[in-house]
């Protein structure tokens, strides 16, 4: 079992309450001397004034009482900043940047989101910093108010003891969207945090609008038309633009694959006219891949999401392709052309069709009914699973098919000798 942790929320409570309670009292003694002072030596019972030469115990309780208190307090705060900022041992790391307007949470896996997901009961560390301007964490469940600094990495940690969802705000005025830096805490069961770990999609969406979200994008540009920061995502692949250049020029710009390239990641050849230079270039924070799918997003949208093109992304970052090939050549595994139909190499003989792969992905030996080397994919979302088999499909002669009344699966039809086109058997 976990050992027993340090209750962050209750220590920074408790010095809250002291401090106020404190104050509270002084306030109402100070109110309650007045009073009694303005009435007991008023002029009327006072006409002459008393005159006091020193009083060496007044001296003592004025100087001694106020530093008690005073330091009661500073160790009551010290107390509650240790245990927010000194983590417990095997607690989560997870790293957290703020940039103009939104939050990015990287796990240890190197997986990004724009809400941070932890499990419930467990220690979460995390380290904080900022891509550009100063900003700040603060999570007032969990008693967290942390600035993030550009440059600089500050620390903290929390635990989630309820499911829920726990908002996040920005704490720092930022600039112009900062009432808009909104996220939450995700607190999730342990099964439903590893779950969303290995989840390599982006849960039942195109993989590109998941990573315009984790890197800050929608922060400022909208996927909807509306008016933001940055102009609107939506139709932007082969929509035009004018840039002001450095000579002041204006200069057309049609929205390509090489155009978009040149404005996500930098260096840009202008500012876009009617807009703030504002927009960092991400030469240093995407990689190729993570590119060539946020391009598939803003040309396709998500129509593509779980599509052929999508499926063979997803086989070829699974490490599909290194035992299968697309051309018919036989490597490690049969080749994924012309699969679909044909005879498996299951004991039983089955026909390769859509339920025999989702069993295949699920479970290889328990399916092939003999041991296998490759490897179950239990992680795949629906859709991740739908653009497998969309791929597949297309490096086969059978069409997609649909489901007959009988709730059996048409593919696979061909190889018992039927010919499926257009929906009718010949």
């Amino acid at each position: 079992m976990e050992p027993k942790l340090v209750n962050v929320v209750q220590a920074v409570d408790n010095t809250f309450l002291l401090i106020f309670g404190l104050s509270a009292a002084l306030m109402v003694g100070i109110t309650v001397a007045m009073i009694w002072f303005v009435y007991r030596y008023s002029r009327k019972r006072n006409p002459t004034p008393a005159t006091f030469h020193g009083n060496f115990w007044a001296e003592v309780i004025w100087i001694v009482v106020p530093s008690i208190l005073v330091m009661g307090m500073f160790y009551s705060g010290w107390h509650s900043y240790r245990a927010l900022r000194d983590a417990p041992e095997g607690a989560i790391p997870i790293k957290v940047t703020a940039r103009m307007w939104s939050w990015d949470f990287e796990y240890e896996n190197g997986k990004h989101s724009g809400t941070l997901v932890v499990p419930v009961g467990k220690a979460v560390q995390l380290s904080l910093t900022s891509s550009d301007v100063l900003h700040g964490f603060f999570a007032p469940a969990f008693r967290l108010k942390i600035d993030t600094v550009p440059g600089k990495t500050n620390h903290g940690w929390f635990r989630a003891d309820k499911p829920g969802e726990y908002v996040i705000f920005c704490s720092v005025y930022c600039g112009l969207q900062h009432a808009k830096m909104l996220s939450a805490i995700k607190a999730v069961s342990q099964e439903e945090y590893e779950k969303f770990l290995a989840e390599t999609g982006s849960g039942g969406g195109h993989a590109g609008k998941a990573l315009l979200d984790a890197k800050g994008c929608l922060g400022c540009h909208t996927l909807d038309g509306g008016a933001s920061i940055g102009p609107s995502l939506k139709g932007v692949w082969g929509r035009e633009a004018v840039l002001l250049t450095p000579a002041k020029k204006e200069k057309r710009l049609k929205y390509d694959a090489k155009a978009l390239t040149m404005m996500i990641m930098g260096p840009r050849e202008g500012v876009l006219k009617g807009f703030e230079p504002m927009m960092p270039a991400y030469a240093d924070q995407i990689t190729a891949d993570e590119l060539k799918q946020i391009l598939d997003f803003l040309e396709h949208g998500e129509s593509a999401a779980d599509g052929p093109e999508a499926g063979k992304a997803l086989a070829d970052a699974q490490g599909c392709l290194g035992c299968h090939s697309t051309d018919g050549t036989e490597i490690v595994g049969p080749s994924f052309k012309g699969m679909f139909g044909k005879k498996s190499t299951a004991k039983d003989g089955a026909p390769v069709d859509r339920p025999f792969v989702t069993a295949i992905l699920k479970d290889p030996a328990s399916r092939l009914g003999k041991t296998s080397s490759m490897p179950a994919y239990p992680a795949l979302t629906d859709t991740e699973r739908e653009a497998l088999l969309k791929f597949l499909e297309s490096l086969s002669a059978a069409p997609a098919p649909s489901p007959e009344p009988n709730g059996h699966d048409m593919a696979g039809h061909e190889a018992k000798g039927h010919d499926v086109k257009a929906g009718e058997h010949k």
